[in-house]
């Protein structure tokens, strides 16, 4: 904690969050903004930024983690300005990649309040599934920022796209996917900033991040320099229209480790979930995206069938060429899996099994009939005999027709629990 003010000369400071730092006098430069009498700046725990004295200022606050004199040499505060003046001079749409760690979010919002010092429209996407700062884990999600930011946390989601997963790796099509339909939003902006998730070691990552930069169409391209994991990706585009620029990750980043970027998924999570309320979802009007399930035609004589041989209720959906068998309870799960391929032999077609109460705690998605991405829900019970599905949800549902289910599962108190097999077929 801060003594009542403290009074800071010229010079350059490294504050550690958690931290909240309110401007009593003259002013400092710090995320491509002024912060003057009155201003907040807020640093999250885990997070670190620099913070510039022209001249004197002085502040009051709560410090958690440290505020201290940085030497010239171990920050980057003013080479990022004059990148980003020079980027949100010029340019229409920035993207930032780079690995975990290597400064992608502070330097986007560097160039999120750039631009709003020049009075700019501008868009910011946030695409990084696992640390959305915009949205909620396992989204994209676009904000229109109108005045300078102190953190990304505060903004509001102005559009999602929901992926359902809190890495892109397996899930790249749907990332590539929401992009392009989060981009469409963008028509109007003076400038569009999209930052990335870390994911870039490996042949898979590499691909990835070619066809997400190819996606996106940027002027610019913004690889943080880190220890140098995305310097091929970079190498890439050196010869097409995007400008590749590279810019330095601060001497004393501070790494974030996993328990703590799972602290603040959970936290987003337990946000999320006490604003939500219960409602209730027609499956005579709803359906689920992706899936087998509720997708095909219940078939009653199977049903008799196969209850009477396994010795307990089953609910049965048939294809041409494939059988859907839904269960409720673990037991019953494990007892159909092992049975399933002496089942698919005796019934000549393909066996999926579908475990119901497994849906519990579920993260979906909700589309509506233009196919926009319009909610996020929490299942709390999928009722098959009585056609309805409860979820827990901020959103209206009224329009919803779709369900997109996820790979992610979260208790009632908001933890994030072990991704398993997902339930539905």
């Amino acid at each position: 904690m801060l003594p009542s003010n403290k009074r800071l000369v010229s010079g350059l400071y490294r504050v550690e969050g958690a931290a909240k730092l309110r401007v009593l006098e003259g002013c400092f430069y710090a995320l491509g903004r002024y912060f003057r009498k009155g201003d907040e700046l807020v640093v999250p725990r885990g997070s670190i930024v620099c913070i510039n004295v022209e001249s004197e200022c002085v502040i009051e606050g709560s410090i958690a983690g440290s505020i201290e004199e940085a030497k010239p040499e171990e920050e980057v505060i003013n080479t990022w300005k004059t990148l980003s003046d020079d980027l949100t001079s010029k340019k229409r749409k920035i993207i930032v990649i780079g690995e975990p760690d290597s400064g992608k979010t502070t330097f986007s919002t560097f160039l999120v309040n750039s631009a709003l010092s020049k009075s700019l429209k501008v868009a910011f996407i946030d695409a990084d599934v696992g640390q959305n700062d915009v949205g909620w884990p396992g989204t994209i999600a676009l904000a229109l920022p109108t005045r300078p930011l102190s953190w990304l946390g505060q903004l509001e989601p102005a559009a999602i796209y929901f992926v359902g997963s809190n890495t892109p790796n397996g899930f790249e099509d749907a990332v590539l996917v929401g992009i392009r339909k989060i981009l469409e939003k963008t028509a109007g902006c003076n400038l569009t900033v999209v930052n990335t998730d870390g994911w870039v070691a490996g042949k898979r990552a590499i691909l990835y991040k070619a066809r997400l930069i190819e996606a996106v169409n940027p002027d610019a391209l913004v690889v943080m320099r880190g220890a140098g994991l995305a310097d091929c990706i970079a190498r890439m585009f050196e010869h097409s229209n995007t400008e590749v620029v590279y810019a330095p990750t601060p001497p004393m980043v501070k790494c974030k480790d996993r328990e703590l970027r799972k602290t603040r998924r959970d936290l987003a999570y337990l946000d999320f979930l006490i604003n939500s309320s219960v409602k209730y979802l027609n499956l005579d009007k709803v359906k689920f995206y992706g899936t087998y399930t509720l997708n095909l035609q219940t078939d009653p004589m199977l049903r008799e069938l196969i209850t009477s041989l396994l010795g307990f209720e089953v609910q049965v959906e048939a294809g041409s060429n494939v059988v859907v068998l839904a269960v409720s309870g673990e037991q019953a799960y494990k007892r159909v899996l092992e049975m399933r391929e002496q089942l698919s032999k005796t019934l000549g077609k393909e066996v999926y099994v579908s475990n119901i109460e497994g849906l519990k705690g579920l993260l979906v998605g909700f589309l509506n009939q233009e196919l926009e991405h319009v909610g996020v829900g929490v299942i709390e019970e999928l009722n098959l005999p009585g056609k309805v599905v409860k979820v827990r949800t901020p959103f209206p549902v009224d329009d919803v027709c779709l369900l997109i289910p996820s790979v992610l599962k979260v208790t009632e108190k908001g933890v994030e629990r072990e991704r398993g097999l997902f339930p539905l077929a």
